[in-house]
């Protein structure tokens, strides 16, 4: 396997983040951007807390450039309902022993590309970083956090330590996590909890401590409680609720990645946040009126 390029499949805000701080890490990178939308002039990073733009280097393609069994280390940094139809767009280029390592928000993108590419190595993250970009390929890293790394299919778990000893050389917190279903769904109830509402009253994290609103926040979270209970998995001590009001309290200045989509006219995520939600529902028969009221009003409003 290649131990330094990596091809990153996407160029917005997180493509950039981690193609950027590749780099700067010594590797070289491949960066696919959308064949319909003009490469950038030049690639900037400008770091957590910093002030200023770093340049990086990349070379700048789309899928239908890249030749045949050119990749060996992919990054997947497109939006959810964008990933599967993605990775298929560049599966000429992907060599017999390719990694495919996958950043999607929500879950399903990531089950589904580990289901249809399951010959690769799929190795999923799980990201708490923020990023956003000022303009075609300059990126900010708006907040910082810790992006947990596990194998989703066997040929993963045999390639994951190469690739996160990769990782490990980035400016970005990467740690190994053996149990990376865990870490999906803990991070999926939080945007659950948040991301649909912030859309939904075009407000920030922090607008969602008034009464009426954390209303719903909490039935949310007592709603995702029941399904992970279901499915036999961890919930934290203290309860989902009194997690999401100390994600909301310390990212009151933030706009979730939902509202952000709606501000710029985007299509949503909701079909892998909320809407997986309801799917785990619905084949456990349990009942979950106030995701189900999220989803239906995103999608009226949004799709």
């Amino acid at each position: 396997m290649n131990q330094t390029r990596w091809t990153v499949l996407g160029a917005g805000s997180l493509g950039c983040l981690w193609g950027g701080y590749l780099n700067m890490a010594g590797m070289p990178v491949t960066l696919i951007h959308r064949h319909s939308v003009p490469a950038p002039d030049n690639l900037t990073l400008t770091p957590f807390q910093g002030n200023a733009e770093i340049p990086f280097q990349a070379e700048l393609t789309t899928a239908k450039e890249c030749p045949t069994e050119s990749i060996s280390q992919l990054i997947v940094a497109t939006k959810a309902p964008d990933a599967l139809d993605a990775v298929r767009g560049i599966a000429h280029a992907l060599t017999p022993d390719a990694a495919i390592l996958v950043l999607q928000n929500g879950m399903g993108a990531q089950q589904a590309i580990a289901e249809a590419f399951n010959d690769y190595a799929i190795i999923a993250a799980c990201i708490t970083d923020g990023a956003y970009r000022t303009s075609p390929g300059h990126v900010v890293h708006a907040g910082k956090g810790v992006s947990r790394i596990g194998a989703l299919n066997e040929k993963g778990l045999q390639a994951e330590a190469a690739v996160l000893a990769q990782l490990q050389k980035m400016d970005l917190a990467t740690e190994h996590c053996p149990d990376i279903y865990q870490a999906l769904w803990n991070k999926l109830a939080i945007n659950i909890a948040i991301n649909g509402l912030t859309a939904l009253d075009q407000c920030l994290n922090g607008e969602l401590r008034v009464p009426a609103r954390l209303a719903r926040v909490k039935k949310l979270c007592q709603e995702t409680e029941q399904v992970m209970r279901a499915l036999q998995l961890s919930l934290p001590e203290e309860g989902l609720f009194y997690l999401a009001q100390s994600v909301i309290e310390g990212t009151a200045h933030n706009r979730s990645s939902m509202l952000q989509d709606t501000q710029k006219g985007k299509s949503t995520e909701i079909e892998y946040i909320n809407g997986y939600l309801l799917d785990q529902a619905h084949t456990l028969g349990i009942d979950t009126p106030e995701n189900q009221a999220v989803y239906d009003a995103v999608i009226a409003r949004f799709h």
